[in-house]
């Protein structure tokens, strides 16, 4: 029988990491460790009030699969047996982390991607005073791309702060649901003249048809919209690019059958994270290889992160130590 354990560990933030919706100080995230046959593998994920999650209700959803997972539930079992989510991701990423062991192949290998050695990741900038974000985005002048969270307030003058400090990086704005189409249509053409490159979930998803039609002048990005490939039909049209998010898919497995499905429909992809440590963005990195947009900057955030850590300079990733995860045994 497997040996299947798991756990909620707590990492504290350097800073406040404010975005529309509110700002934290600390993540909680939950580590799944699976052992079979000498071999271990492991996965994390971070749990999302805003998607109906907690800390606790995902331990109760690991709890329930335990035995199954014990008794050898395989990856396939595991897509229908739990919803997607953070359950599902810690799990489904231990497996593949735990199949790349087995196998003598990395994960690279067994997804036919690329080893994530060069990747560009942006880093973000809180929501604050024009000034403010002025002055962080003058620390981060020499990344190529920055994001930027907004609300719907002073967006313009925000945005004008941000480019006048980093003239030459591609910015991300990402409103996180907390515009309307009125208020796209009045500052599109601002931020396109401001180094904007794509913006991203301008709407909360039940307003996502507003945007059909729209014909803004810079790609539009579905992020809270998109969660499975189930969820592209329906996009179809409205987004331009879709932000794969492992917490959202329910793993990597979902993951990789969203990013196959999306680009064979014209989508343009990103790949993004909530605020986890390096264990949840070195999964990540798989998808990131085929991605245009990279946004796995949270351990920037932490005040302390795990063993072989990536790291960040001028937006370049560390490349992904294989004893941090997905290399082989």
């Amino acid at each position: 029988m497997r040996k299947f354990d798991y756990r909620a560990e707590k990492f504290d933030l350097h800073t406040p990491f404010v975005i529309s919706r509110g700002s934290r100080v600390d993540t909680t995230v939950i580590i799944v460790e699976i052992e079979e046959d000498g071999f271990k593998g492991w996965g994390e994920s971070c749990p999302t009030p805003h998607y109906g999650e907690s800390v606790e209700s995902v331990m109760a959803q690991i709890d329930e699969i335990a035995l199954k997972m014990k008794a050898g539930l395989t990856r396939a079992e595991l897509q229908d047996a739990l919803p997607a989510g953070a359950a599902r991701n810690a799990i489904d990423c231990a497996m593949w982390d735990l199949e790349a062991k087995q196998s003598g192949k990395t994960i690279a290998e067994l997804m036919g991607h690329d080893w994530p050695d060069a990747l560009l990741s942006v880093e973000t900038i809180s929501i604050g005073e024009a000034d403010k974000m002025g002055k962080k985005a003058k620390t981060l002048e020499n990344f190529p791309t920055i994001k930027v969270k907004m609300n719907a307030d002073d967006i313009e003058n925000r945005i004008k702060a941000v480019h006048e400090n980093a003239p030459n990086a591609k910015l991300i704005v990402d409103a996180n649901e907390s515009w309307n189409a009125d208020i796209v249509r009045r500052v599109a053409s601002t931020l396109k003249d401001n180094g904007v490159v794509m913006l991203e979930q301008p709407v909360p998803p039940a307003e996502d048809e507003t945007l059909r039609g729209i014909n803004a002048p810079l790609p539009l990005g579905g992020d809270e919209s998109c969660h499975v490939a189930a969820d592209l039909e329906r996009l179809h049209g409205i987004y331009d690019v879709v932000n794969i998010k492992l917490d959202k898919t329910g793993g990597l497995t979902e993951a990789k059958k969203l990013l196959d499905q999306a680009k064979e429909m014209g989508f343009d992809i990103m790949v993004g994270c909530m605020v986890g440590t390096s264990l949840s963005m070195a999964a990540g990195m798989f998808i990131a290889t085929e991605a245009s947009y990279v946004d796995l900057d949270a351990p920037t955030m932490l005040a302390t992160d795990r063993d072989h850590a990536l790291t960040i300079k001028d937006g370049k990733m560390s490349a992904l130590n294989p004893a941090l995860y997905g290399g082989a045994d």
